[in-house]
């Protein structure tokens, strides 16, 4: 048995000690797949059957939400400037983990914060997961393990409730129709919030929930359950679980230059991939090491990519700089827009 395997049956029972009930999850890429039905209502007793019947698996996962009395902030960004956005935004918590990804997750009581919120804050890459499941650390995730950098699990029963920010507690209504979407328009506006949140979902589930929440929040009147589900499937099978790297109309001068400074052209494809057109994101210097990548890339690239107008400044900050790819040079799908 290799060093790496047994590590959900290891850490199962720490996990129940702490109350939170876990499952296995294969992580093929990007693909996050739960390894049994009914995974988001294990409880600590079925959670021990599945750590004897799943000995070897490498990765697992715990349910969001009521049943283990978790709520978790996942800052989807491999720059460590995203912590203390989501700090400002949601407070702190005593535990703090870095994904397989290279990206950042806390976690906070639940406090009945309602299903899955995808960027509810148009500026910045957090996810509120009131419901679904996130992978737990230390599973083997897509390039490393996911490891945490900020306390222990024992810390998991002292999370405090987060704060809800007024720009997101807006979006949660209070049951007046003021301002939804009127009956006719339903569909097409599901799927445009499905196909700008899609790639921010690791699995077909998320999505769905995802539009779920947003159809409760948005819609004057219900869409039903199966519609939902029908329009989520679409959008999932349309974008097949893949990311679009890059696909940016420039001037030949501009394109030019990217293609003889192949760390700038690396630098803005990544950017691409990660951000959509209008967002705000931050290009800090500590995105070199969050990546594993050389230690003075991300600066000289960056310059590189300011000297040439594909990204520009928007707020400067300790030394660091935050950048915006102009809607109108960027043509690919809004994924951060909000619904």
């Amino acid at each position: 048995m290799s060093s790496d395997q047994g590590i959900f049956a290891e850490w199962q029972p720490r996990y129940a000690q702490r109350g939170v009930a876990t499952f296995p999850v294969q992580i093929i890429g990007n693909d996050k797949k739960p390894r049994t039905k009914g995974y988001l209502k294990t409880g600590l007793r079925g959670s021990a059957q599945l750590a004897a019947k799943f000995a070897d698996a490498k990765s697992f996962g715990f349910a969001c939400g009521r049943y283990n009395g978790l709520m978790v902030v996942d800052m989807d960004s491999t720059d460590p400037a995203i912590i203390r956005e989501g700090e400002r935004l949601f407070g702190t918590s005593p535990l703090l983990w870095r994904t397989g990804g290279g990206k950042f997750a806390m976690p906070f009581r639940y406090n009945g914060e309602r299903r899955r919120r995808i960027r509810p804050i148009k500026s910045l890459p957090i996810d509120l997961l009131g419901a679904g499941f996130v992978v737990a650390p230390p599973s083997v995730g897509e390039t490393r393990a996911y490891e945490i950098i900020k306390g222990t699990l024992a810390d998991l029963d002292r999370v405090p409730v987060a704060r809800i920010p007024d720009e997101i507690a807006q979006l949660m209504p209070a049951g007046d129709h003021i301002g939804r979407i009127p009956k006719g328009e339903r569909n097409n506006e599901l799927f445009n919030y499905c196909n700008r949140v899609v790639n921010h979902c690791d699995t077909i589930d998320q999505l769905i929930d995802a539009a779920r929440t947003w159809a409760d929040d948005r819609l004057a009147a219900p869409l039903a359950p199966a519609e939902i589900i029908k329009v989520s499937k679409s959008v999932w099978q349309y974008q097949g679980g893949r990311k679009r790297i890059i696909n940016h109309m420039v001037e030949a001068p501009e394109y030019n230059a990217l293609v003889a400074n192949v760390d700038a052209l690396a630098l803005f494809a990544y950017l691409s991939a990660e951000n959509g057109p209008g967002a705000n994101f931050m290009i800090a210097d500590g995105l070199s090491k969050a990546r594993g990548w050389p230690r003075r890339f991300v600066p000289a690239a960056r310059e590189a990519l300011l000297d040439l107008g594909v990204v520009e400044i928007t707020r400067a900050a300790r030394k660091k700089r935050a950048g915006a790819l102009p809607v109108e040079d960027l043509d690919i799908p809004d994924l951060v827009g909000n619904p």
